[in-house]
């Protein structure tokens, strides 16, 4: 092997260059050998004498400890009397927080758990570990086990320093709850391993592992023990997880667990998936990566690349020799490979090759010396059990033994993983070179399974977290590719938050999606929400595939400024909040200052769904700013989604306030509660402030949603008699135009029955709304290519897609369910397709550009909403979220989507229940055309005199604001200079239509 350069032996001395991984140069083998060479060790003693400086190097640093493994004579205290049982698991739950004198949790109430497991394959080893139960205390949420690097770096690296539940703090060694620990999300396993690694040891140097075989069997037999010990989460889903040298220990144990289940080995553990972190998986593609990855972030110069890549085919070479040959060609391989490696590091000087962002000052790149202080304390071994051992944080001697497995190809276990439905999710931060992203993009995209053509050809688009953009996403199927932003090798640590939703939307099967990348640009009030399942690969007739596909969609909702921690308010209720059905709870509030309760007439309250287990619906009431509320209109407003709180238009459109930026309210002076009595209500069950502790309650279609609200008028009529007998209107955009034909439907039907209180339903108006997805898709092209978003060629192109989509939508009509999912998939393409030609086009309003991760920024009304004052003031608990877009609910309804809703409308024309169909005329997604060809479509009695009617300007105060057609009780309105909001972007012209419409003189 070469020598190092001077520049390479400098930053072999900083101490996270053993911590988890490092294949990066040829020196660092020198690292992991003791001065005595181990059985496995193929190093000469030509090399001895860089061995003993590196060993020296490293001992000198914080991480590593006076052991460099944990093979000692008799049990973890010493005693004679600790006879090796194999097969046998001891553990106790802990607290460290009781370690402090401070309030703390009790150990039944954590649930934290350590205990060693004595490996049956071999003569006396025992593995540590640590399990944390999900701090949600939901014993339905998955079991991840987490697997750090090396190879023989322990778990705990992680625990205190990326995702476990705890932080360690500086100054005093205290603990404090890690905000984005994975233990919010699951139930999580930290393992020591391989044998000899942090408090894992054996009295025996043979149970030393040398490869994957020996250390997925160990993974394997402990998690059948792990199993039996908590029999309560056998039937839980179950993931693999780890970075850097795990990119060789994950696969290889998912191929055991998965071969375990099918040979129908002991207990069958649930596996769902592997994710790899800046993993090492594939070194003979990842190898070759380094120099183009160098070159592309200008640590090296073409010159210099042109001069290192001469270093790729002899290790390429040596590669191919390693797979054929086996232990000795593979460390040779390692030798000629790491040459490359070097070369870099010559070039660049002093840079943090885990984080490129970074120098590496001193003698280290990274402290962790803080978890080893942690553990020499006595009281901490006591808690976890582990007597007078030492922890070794990394062992030079399982690194060691790990020689020859260090230039395998475990890609190769992976496909059959995938063939079977086994998730995938390698991710990876941008700025570590050592394991790089787009070694770790190669490999991926160069494996060789059935889906590899469609995963290549997928879009790449936009990773967002609460409004950022986070990283760049790929993804097929079960396979996906994940580049996150602003992070280094440890993606955990650099981007906690990022992190820690990557892995959550991962497990629940909908981190992915097809969207283009302007896709992600979108206001949850929108009409895009129904679209937002766009996809490019090929139908599957399988509902779960299309489903799949689908769920991507709510959980890209859910990374943008608008959305909340929680999914869903599903919650436990307090035992005194017994639920009675019909109940109507509400209070007066003043968000103004210089306003009085009474005054204001303000109004919040929940009203308990009788046909539900358990759901509450709230609602705002704004009794009219005119004080001629008991005259004036009850007006009811919907946003979208589905499962978008209306809030959003209260504080955005057309309620009585508006937010500044520094989160005070001032008057609307558009406000529609000028002219009506004004009703927000977050509906389906689920969203904003509404929820349930019962997850049966969530809604799947326009029967149980129109119920549910005709329920409720029923008991705020009631509540509210003083406006019984007042007009009343239905109001809403985007998927509300869904929700308010049926809801009209259902009152209409009611009232003619005289069922219970008559509601003086007068009108019903959809603004920019998704109703008869059927001529709406179709549509698309010709509004795209007369506002110039495509060309001719684009035109014909995409409209080849328009008949699939309209038999789909026809098998909807007839069959149902699933074949709806499947029609929203299929015309789903339609608008990709479009998007992809149009470029980075603000399609709620094609005259902007979504500049940005976000096209518009609502984070605010989350802010305002979560306010503990706000809650108090509105009578909602502490303890509830408020969720501004519910993922679930939107998912629940998915089958919901392409159903026609005009059919309902017909009816209520003929008994003279008006109706205004709006749009802003610069929004593609729900766009004007669309909404006029269905209304011109739609079959009624005054059909051919509503299409012959002529079309007139539309002015506010003297200004053209539209154009404007009508016969009898409809009315099409087009908004000039709008876009999909109509309310935000013409305040004054929305507020004069809805005055004149609800006056009957609009048209």
């Amino acid at each position: 092997m070469a020598s190092p350069s001077p520049t390479l032996t400098k930053i072999i001395s900083h101490p996270f260059f053993f911590f988890l991984f490092f294949f990066s140069c040829s020196t660092i083998l020198s690292y992991a050998t003791r001065t005595s060479p181990s059985p496995s060790s193929s190093i000469n003693s030509n090399d001895l004498h860089h061995l003993s400086r590196a060993e020296r190097l490293i001992r000198s640093l914080n991480l590593f400890p006076t052991k460099p493994v944990n093979i000692i004579g008799g049990g973890v205290g010493g005693d004679d009397d600790d006879v090796f049982v194999p097969g046998k698991i001891v553990e106790k739950n802990f607290s460290f927080f009781s370690l402090s004198d401070s309030d703390h949790p009790s150990i039944d109430d954590l649930g934290h758990h350590a205990g060693y497991y004595s490996l049956v394959h071999t003569k006396a080893a025992r593995m540590f570990y640590f399990f944390f139960e999900s701090r949600n205390n939901n014993k339905d949420d998955p079991v991840v086990i987490w697997l750090t690097g090396g190879p023989g770096c322990s778990s705990e690296l992680a625990l205190f320093y990326e995702n476990g539940p705890f932080i360690i703090t500086s100054n005093n060694l205290s603990l404090l709850w890690n905000d984005y620990g994975w233990d919010k999300a699951s139930n999580i396993l930290f393992v020591d391993q391989p044998t000899g690694t942090g408090f894992s040891y054996s009295s025996d140097d043979s149970d030393i592992r040398h490869d994957e075989n020996g250390v997925s069997n160990d993974l394997y037999d402990f998690l059948q023990a792990f199993f039996k010990e908590h029999s309560e989460f056998v039937n839980n889903d179950f993931y693999i997880t780890g970075e850097s040298y795990a990119g060789h220990y994950i696969p290889a144990f998912a191929s055991r667990v998965h071969q375990g289940n099918k040979n129908h080995e002991g207990i069958h553990i649930n596996l769902k998936g592997l994710a790899i972190g800046n993993g090492l998986t594939n070194p003979g593609i990842q190898y070759r990566a380094y120099t183009d990855y160098a070159l592309d972030n200008k640590l090296i110069t073409k010159d210099d690349h042109q001069a290192i890549n001469t270093l790729v085919p002899p290790c390429e070479k040596a590669i191919r020799t390693c797979a054929k040959e086996g232990e000795r060609a593979c460390v040779s391989a390692r030798g000629k490979c790491e040459r490359i490696f070097d070369s870099i590091l010559s070039v660049t000087g002093n840079i943090n090759y885990y984080d490129i962002r970074k120098k590496c000052y001193g003698e280290m790149c990274y402290d962790f010396s803080d978890m080893e202080r942690f553990f020499r304390q006595r009281k901490v071994r006591e808690a976890l059990g582990v007597g007078n051992l030492e922890f070794v944080s990394c062992s030079r001697r399982v690194y060691d033994a790990m020689n020859g497995d260090w230039m395998k190809n475990l890609e190769l276990d992976i496909p059959n993983l995938l063939e079977d439905g086994i998730r995938l999710l390698v991710y990876a931060g941008e700025k570590d070179l050592i394991c790089n992203w787009l070694g770790n993009s190669r490999w991926v995209h160069a494996m060789k399974w059935s889906g590899e053509e469609q995963f290549r050809g997928s879009p790449t688009i936009q990773f967002v977290v609460n409004g950022s953009d986070a990283g760049s996403l790929k993804s097929y199927g079960p396979l996906a590719f994940l580049k996150v932003n602003e992070a280094g090798h440890m993606v955990p640590m650099d981007q906690p938050e990022a992190a820690l939703e990557m892995i959550t939307r991962w497990m629940k099967g909908t981190l992915t999606h097809y969207l283009n990348q302007e896709c992600e640009h979108i206001i949850e009030v929108s009409c895009r929400l129904f679209l937002y399942s766009i996809t490019l690969s090929p139908l599957s007739s399988s509902t779960n595939d299309v489903l799949l596909r689908m769920s991507p969609a709510e959980r890209l909702i859910r990374s943008f400024n608008l959305f909340p921690r929680k999914s869903v308010n599903i919650r436990k209720g307090s035992s005194d909040d017994v639920f009675v059905p019909g109940k109507l709870v509400e209070k007066k509030f003043s968000f103004l200052a210089d306003s009085s309760v009474q005054e204001l007439g303000h109004h919040a309250g929940y009203y308990s769904l009788p046909r539900t287990k358990a759901a509450r619906m709230f609602y705002f009431f704004f009794e009219s700013r005119n004080n001629n509320s008991k005259d004036a209109p009850v007006v009811i407003w919907l946003t979208g989604g589905p499962g978008c709180g209306s809030e959003l238009a209260l504080f955005y459109e057309n309620g009585p306030f508006k937010i500044t930026n520094n989160m005070s309210l001032v008057s609307n002076d558009y406000g529609w509660d000028k002219v009506s009595n004004l009703i927000y209500v977050d509906q389906p069950t689920g969203t904003g402030f509404s929820y349930s502790s019962d997850e049966s309650d969530l809604r799947h279609d326009e029967t149980g949603v129109s119920n549910d609200l005709y329920d409720f008028l029923q008991a705020f009529f009631k509540q509210h008699p003083q406006f019984v007998n007042n007009d009343f209107y239905i109001t809403g955009e985007s998927y509300a135009g869904h929700y308010i034909p049926a809801l009209a439907s259902r009152i209409h039907q009611a009232n003619k029955q005289k069922q219970a209180i008559l509601i003086n339903l007068k009108g019903f108006a959809i603004g920019n709304g998704l109703t008869n997805p059927g001529i709406q898709y179709a549509a698309y092209t010709d509004f795209a290519l007369s506002n110039k978003l495509i060309t001719q060629s684009d035109y014909n192109n995409i409209n080849s897609r328009v008949q699939g989509c309209e038999q789909e939508v026809k098998n909807c009509a007839t069959e149902g369910g699933d074949h709806c999912a499947a029609a929203k998939a299929t015309c789903d393409q339609i608008f990709q397709s479009i998007l992809s030609a149009a470029g980075n086009v603000n399609y709620y309003d094609i005259r902007k550009k979504c500049e940005g991760a976000l096209c518009y920024d609502f984070s605010n009304v989350d802010k305002l909403l979560n306010d503990n004052s706000v809650k108090k003031a509105l009578g909602v608990d502490d303890d509830l979220d408020y969720v501004s877009c519910s993922d679930e609910v939107y998912f629940d309804m998915v089958n919901d989507f392409m159903v026609n809703y005009d059919v309902g409308i017909p009816p209520l024309l003929e008994d003279g229940i008006r109706f205004l169909a709006y749009a802003g005329e610069e929004d593609l997604i729900c766009n004007w055309l669309g909404n006029i060809r269905w209304v011109s479509a739609m079959k009624w009695s005054g059909q051919k005199e509503f299409n012959a009617a002529p079309t007139v300007q539309y002015k506010v105060n003297g200004v053209e604001a539209g154009s404007l057609s009508s016969h009898g009780p409809l009315t099409f309105l087009k908004v000039y200079k709008a876009g999909h909001l109509v309310p935000m972007d013409q305040p004054e012209a929305a507020l004069d239509m809805l005055t004149r419409w609800m006056q009957g003189k609009l048209n």
